[in-house]
Order: C-alpha cells, then structure tokens, then sequence
C-alpha cells in the first residue's frame, strides 16, 4: 500500500513540473489576438495570483483588463468594454467575473478559474476552466500520506458532487481506504452527519454547495466534529479558521498558468484537451493543534509537504 501511495504521489508531483510550473512566458507572436481578463476583485489574493501568473505567462499579448470590485453594474462595463474592442478570448477569474460573461452571451471562448461553482459551466460550449480544488485522487493521497492510521474517511455530498464519488471511491480502494460516502438533504443534515462521526475517522469536505449552503451550517458541521474528536480535511485554507486539521489547496499561481495555456491553445486554433482542468499544484495546510488535541497518529516525514502549519 505504501509503495501505491509513493506511486500516486510521484505521478502527482511529475503532472506539477511538467504541466505548469515554469513562469517563462508564452510566444510573444501578438497578431490581432485580444485576450479580456476580467478579475473579480484584484485586492483578493485569491483573485490578485492567478491573475498576476496570467499576465506574466501571457508575455506580449495584447490584454483588456477589467476589476469589477465594488462594480454595481459588471454587465454594463462588460459590455461596453467589448464594444469597444475587438476580443478573441476572455479570462474570468472568480465567480462574478465569470457570471457577468456568462450573462452576455456570445461565441467568444472562455477561461476561467477560481469559480467555486465551475460545475455549473462544465457542459457550456466555448468555456474551458481550471478547477477550484485539487483532484479528489490526490486529496486522498495526501490525506493517506500525513495520517497513514486513517483507514475510514466520511464524506458527505448532493447530487451536484455525486460524480466526484464516484471517481473518489475508486482512488480511495488504490490506497486501502474507506470511503464512506452519505448523500444529504436538508431534512435529513444533523442525522447524517452525526452517523458519519459514529462510524468513521475522519470527515472530508466537498465544495458542495448544498452540504456547505451556509455560514452557519459550515460551522455547526466543524462544532460536531470537534466535539467527536474527528478531524475534518478540507479544499481550501480558510476552513483552518473553522477548525480544519488537513486541507489540500489549489496553487492559485498555478491555476493562472494554466490558464494562460489554455488560452495559448485557443489562439492556435486547437481546442484544449480538456475542457476542464484540475490544478496541477497543490498547497498543504496543517492544524498541528487539532492533532495533538485529537491524539492523532502523524507520520513526521510528511510535515516536509507543509506549506501553512497552524501550532499554536
């Protein structure tokens, strides 16, 4: 199991350096191409990375910029802006962004990231899209990595993550887990959670946004947990201020690269192979404190993946 493990994560970090990792920037063979990159809110560093490693691999091709923070009217500016230009691709970086373009219409490929509700535009013709979280397969891996006792892992989902279930499950038989996996409703939330924690070790989160509908119910789900002593592994670092003890983290960097490749291909004329992408880098975040609380079993040698640990 170890050496499958090594394998998974090998074959992993090899996806990392190949794919999208070296900052040298595109051709520089500008044309006529036109790229809109429309940033959400530019102050966020969650929007601000991807769009700076965009801009940087895009090299000289000619960019439209638009930062719809505190725009009460993005459709407005939107169209006005491609009105005025003539644009080849556009670039939506966060949910806004992209919800404003979507509204507008029209053939114009789109790329997008950092949208947590990219499902929703998975089956759009002419969007192409990085992930807001890194594969399950490879969640999984880390988890198994850092906690290799953990042998039954909870996780609750809607039929809008039903299909990452199902590939999950899968990846979860390679590493000798567990998955058990307990599709919610509203009626039914408390109940279901609480049978998790009775009969697993260790809860994983989606970006479901029916599991996660609310602020309150976010938190309500961590409360539960911590009071079990079950620790939750999450997609991204803002859930270590709920009490997170793992969380796997989409590469913002990353994702920009990404999508400036998918951009590079469109104005080749080629399609990308796929038209939607999972991140090819990952960060690590590690709530020390919740593995000293929870008595947890932590293999020392992993604590060298750590990007952000949380220890006091």
């Amino acid at each position: 199991m170890i050496m499958v493990l090594r394998l998974l994560l090998t074959l992993y970090c090899a996806v990392i350096l190949s794919s999208c990792q070296s900052s040298a920037p595109l051709a520089s063979d500008t044309g006529t191409f036109k790229v809109l990159v429309v940033n959400s809110n530019s102050t966020l560093p969650r929007y601000n990375v991807p769009g700076q490693a965009f801009k940087k691999m895009m090299g000289e091709l000619e960019l439209v910029q638009v930062d719809l923070a505190g725009d009460e009217h993005p459709i407005d500016t939107l169209q006005d802006t491609i009105n005025a230009n003539s644009i080849n691709a556009i670039y939506c970086i966060g949910a806004k962004a992209l919800g404003s373009i979507d509204y507008l219409g029209g053939n114009t490929p789109v790329v997008y990231s950092s949208v947590l509700s990219w499902r929703e535009f998975q089956n759009r013709k002419h969007f192409f899209g990085v992930t807001d979280g890194v594969a399950p397969a490879a969640q999984l891996a880390w988890f198994k990595h850092f906690f290799p006792d953990i042998n039954r892992i909870g996780v609750l989902y809607s039929e809008t993550t039903e299909d990452v279930i199902q590939d999950a499950q899968k990846s979860a038989e390679a590493l000798s887990l567990t998955l058990q996996a307990s599709r919610l409703n509203a009626e039914t939330r408390e109940q279901k959670i609480m049978e998790l924690l009775a009969t697993t070790e260790a809860i994983w989160i989606l970006p479901d946004p029916v599991v996660l509908d609310s602020e309150a119910n976010t938190i309500t789900l961590f409360e539960l947990a911590h009071d079990k002593r079950i620790p939750v592994f999450a997609y991204n670092p803002f859930f270590m201020d709920l009490g997170a003890t793992l969380s796997i983290n989409a590469d913002l960097a990353t994702t920009g690269r990404q999508a400036a490749l998918m951009i590079q291909s469109l104005k080749q004329g080629i399609s990308p192979d796929n038209s939607i992408q999972f991140p090819a880098g990952s960060n690590v975040s590690l709530n020390l404190r919740k593995v000293q609380q929870y008595d947890l079993s932590l293999d020392s040698d992993a604590l060298n993946s750590v990007s952000e640990l949380l220890d006091h």
